[in-house]
């Protein structure tokens, strides 16, 4: 009963911090953090866990889900690449069948090698087998729906601006349309997240709208990010003694 009580009080602890106003993140893998008034991604490389793609990489997700917006616009700086390739992802439509098995993901992923960002790309990632159980590795498929050739340079800030238009998705960097894609269907509904790999990333005042409403936003001047802790406790049990 001792042991019930506490972990459901373990439980309520965790649920309460986790939806404190103050919190609009949280973080999956990788060493996010707010400095300067920016998120930051500090690792760059990778641990994966070989379930749903956003634990492949170095992921961060919006504590809400959302229904109906236009636009999600970001400036962003990808710098201090480990290796190749680098990697910053946005996605969208994350979406869970289970829980939090985040197995349903659209994005658009910036890629590149040594000498910087070459190429866009739109994705499609979920489950592979829907019969397997959740906590099967390596079940899932990643779909390439469109990609474009172009370059950014590692180290410089950019606004990066993804806007839905029915089923097409549209990706405009500095003003410039650098890439278009489709979508099965119109829905695009779901938390999002910010994933990078082998690279560190500066995220800067993400806004999600609606044509002129504002959905959500952050300007990261506090900290938004939770980080869910464990913390275990010993309990130790008296040691019988014997008489001589």
């Amino acid at each position: 009963m001792k042991y019930l009580l506490s972990t459901l009080l373990f439980i309520l602890a965790i649920n309460a911090a986790l939806y404190s106003a103050d919190y609009k993140w949280q973080r999956f893998s990788g060493k996010w953090e707010i400095v300067n008034s920016a998120l930051s991604e500090n690792q760059s490389w990778i641990s994966p866990w070989h379930y749903y793609e956003l634990l492949n990489l170095n992921s961060l997700i919006s504590l809400n889900s959302f229904d109906e917006y236009s636009s999600i616009d970001f400036d962003f700086n990808v710098h201090d690449r480990h290796e190749s390739p680098a990697e910053f992802s946005i996605s969208f439509a994350v979406r869970s069948p289970y829980k939090k098995w985040f197995y349903h993901i659209y994005s658009i992923k910036l890629s590149g090698g040594f000498w910087g960002i070459n190429r866009a790309s739109f994705i499609h990632s979920d489950m592979k087998d829907k019969t397997l159980k959740y906590n099967t590795k390596n079940n899932i498929f990643i779909k390439e729906l469109a990609s474009e050739s172009f370059r950014l340079k590692y180290g410089k800030k950019y606004k990066a601006s993804i806007r839905f238009e029915k089923d097409t998705v549209l990706l405009y960097i500095d003003g410039e349309k650098v890439l278009t894609g489709k979508m099965p269907s119109e829905n695009h509904s779901g938390r999002i997240a910010i994933s990078t790999k082998n690279t560190k990333v500066t995220i800067d005042k993400i806004q999600v709208r609606n044509n002129n409403a504002i959905v959500f936003e952050d300007d990261f001047n506090t900290d938004t990010v939770y980080v869910k802790t464990m913390k275990a406790f010993v309990e130790k049990t008296p040691q019988k003694t014997t008489n001589n």
